[in-house]
């Protein structure tokens, strides 16, 4: 399977997802540290979040005696596998390839193609829910884990050396649809913000904007609600600033690509001053990526084209690189 076809996809199903459970439960810095009044009362709250090869969980963590769960079905960011949980015989079924493995709630022995091996913490039953333990996660299928006690984040995730090669190499289109690829970790310090008012999965986007002829650094504008902004060390995408857009028109700082004003923001606001930079937004309709690229003056060339199978990032004729 095209690990970047299926990464994609998964977003699109997720954010569906989201939207019925909403429907139906009604539920480099230049500028100092942002932290208002509005973000100091959710970090108060926030609840523990999970992130499966960049993909947010879809069902809440829960943490038990300082050993965290996920769902069982958020497997599926993480590979190709196929699970469920048999309520008779209260056993959790995993097959990854020709390997199969059997899982007990509570119990810290599972089999592994009928062959007994030993977990470091047990699965649990939360509501009828499997839930499985990180770190169990990580030793069972080779999945990387760590948890970020500031953001209240855990990341289980996979490296691609692919994903690594292609953004090590020297053409820059694949190296920078290779950066937004990378594993993503905050580095804000404190809990990140989240898309305030999400879009449905017709009109939902992603925006990824770099400066011209780099790779090492992004933004990305979720659904023209929320800005983030990532910079690349040791082959990961850490998360640097973030903003939450209203509906008053302006800008912040001196980021021109941005149309709106904040109402939060939160760590070092980077500055794009005297930079030309180059966007890119995938319109999963029209299977095409618009580009533009673009400078405080306004846009200086722009247009769209069919990407690589399962891609995002083109060529853009007019950059210098």
């Amino acid at each position: 399977m095209n690990k970047t076809t299926s990464t994609h996809r998964s977003y699109w199903k997720q954010k569906k997802w989201k939207m019925m459970l909403a429907a139906s439960i009604l539920t480099a810095g230049a500028a100092p540290a942002l932290f208002t009044p509005s973000v100091a009362e959710a970090a108060a709250t926030v609840k523990p979040a999970a992130y499966i090869n960049n993909m947010p969980a879809e069902y809440d963590v829960v943490i038990r005696q300082g050993v965290t769960y996920i769902a069982l079905t958020e497997l599926q960011f993480l590979g190709d596998y196929t699970f469920g949980y048999d309520n008779k015989s209260k056993q959790i079924s995993i097959t990854a390839g020709s390997d199969k493995y059997v899982l007990t709630p509570d119990s810290k022995t599972m089999k592994k193609n009928g062959q007994t091996a030993s977990l470091s913490s047990a699965p649990i039953l939360v509501k009828g829910k499997a839930m499985l333990p990180l770190r169990a996660i990580g030793e069972t299928f080779g999945a990387q884990v760590r948890w970020n006690q500031a953001a209240k984040e855990a990341y289980i995730y996979n490296t691609n050396a692919a994903v690594v090669k292609d953004y090590n190499g020297s053409d820059l289109t694949a190296a920078r649809e290779a950066a937004i690829q990378l594993p993503r970790f905050s580095d804000l310090g404190q809990p990140r913000l989240k898309v305030k008012n999400p879009l449905g999965p017709v009109d939902s986007s992603t925006a990824y904007i770099f400066e011209q002829g780099q790779k090492d650094r992004f933004f990305t504008i979720e659904d023209s609600d929320l800005v983030s902004y990532y910079t690349i060390t040791d082959g990961n995408a850490l998360l640097k600033w973030q903003a939450n857009l209203g509906k008053q028109a302006g800008t912040i700082g001196d980021l021109f690509f941005v149309k709106a004003k904040s109402i939060a923001e939160v760590g070092n606001r980077p500055s794009v001053a005297g930079k030309t930079l180059v966007s890119f937004k995938y319109s999963l309709m029209l299977e095409e990526t618009a580009y533009e690229l673009m400078d405080k003056s306004g846009s200086l060339d722009n247009g769209s084209v069919a990407p690589a199978k399962g891609k995002i990032i083109v060529e853009v004729p007019g950059e210098k690189k």
